[in-house]
């Protein structure tokens, strides 16, 4: 597996979708960087460091599946795994391999993000914003987020030989998940009360509140919560609107849907046919 994965980091050190996955997320923490600076300058608006180490993680999303079906997806195209197999390799090691290396090239674009706002972000924010543990769980919570949506996308790469089937299925995936994600979170942000303003009786205007019937309670709100925390898309927009009620929880949901689809891989991989 070791030469698996050297020839995959030599061909990764190569890859112009890698590098333009790390230019992208270096550009997107300038640009928040630059947005938080202007807003802070002429708006008045007070941000913080925690906040801006989360609003990234929408675009995130978006790694795993160009990354795995660009680069891993040539491997069928090029007839790479076949003569891997041929060589002597086990296909556990071929999808092992794979799938190291797809996490280590979206965690350092994930890194690519944070090296501008940690370096020039503390000029113009008023401190962290929340406790240092608080914020390294939010960082690690949303590592582990990527490394979920990586081991899905390498899944699929590996077992999906068509290179445009698999880029299209990765994305439409990221999509529907977004879409479902965007509107768990929405109900979870449903206020209890909506606050209206009419006319009484007497013609003035009169304040009150008045129970929200959208605002969820119970059983159904549970069932939310979880989805939200489950799904690694819902995961990216609790992060980046501020939401996130369970953080260890969300790691550790990122972690079993890491490694089942690494292990289901692996078994997946092991009976394909590849003729």
């Amino acid at each position: 597996m070791g030469e698996l994965l050297r020839a995959h980091f030599a061909r990764l050190w190569r890859a112009p979708v890698f590098w333009l996955g790390v230019a992208f997320m270096a550009a997107w923490g300038g640009v928040v960087c630059y947005s938080a600076w202007d807003g802070s300058r002429n708006n008045m608006v007070v941000y913080f460091l925690g906040d801006l180490c989360r609003y990234h993680c929408i675009a995130a999303v978006f790694l795993p599946p160009v990354f795995c079906a660009l680069f891993l997806g040539t491997e069928y195209e090029h007839g790479t795994i076949r003569n891997k197999l041929v060589a002597g390799r086990t296909r556990s090691a071929v999808y092992l391999s794979s799938l190291v290396v797809s996490l280590a090239a979206c965690l350092m674009m994930l890194v690519a993000y944070f090296l501008p706002v940690v370096a020039v972000g503390h000029f113009f924010t008023e401190g962290l914003g929340m406790a240092p543990g608080t914020l390294a769980l939010t960082v690690v919570g949303e590592l582990c987020m990527v490394a979920a949506l990586c081991g899905l996308c390498t899944l699929g790469s590996m077992l999906i030989s068509r290179k445009a089937l698999l880029a299209v299925t990765l994305l439409l995936a990221v999509l529907v998940g977004l879409a479902v994600g965007g509107n768990v979170a929405g109900r979870l942000g449903e206020q209890e009360f909506n606050h209206v303003i009419m006319m009484n009786e007497e013609g003035e205007l009169a304040e009150s509140d008045r129970e929200n019937p959208s605002y969820l309670t119970g059983t159904k709100r549970e069932f939310y919560q979880f989805a939200a925390d489950f799904l690694p898309t819902g995961q990216a927009l609790l992060y980046n609107f501020n939401m996130v009620v369970h953080p260890v929880r969300m790691c550790l949901y990122s972690l079993l849907i890491f490694s089942a689809s690494a292990a289901g891989g692996v078994l997946a991989f092991r009976r394909k046919d590849l003729k």
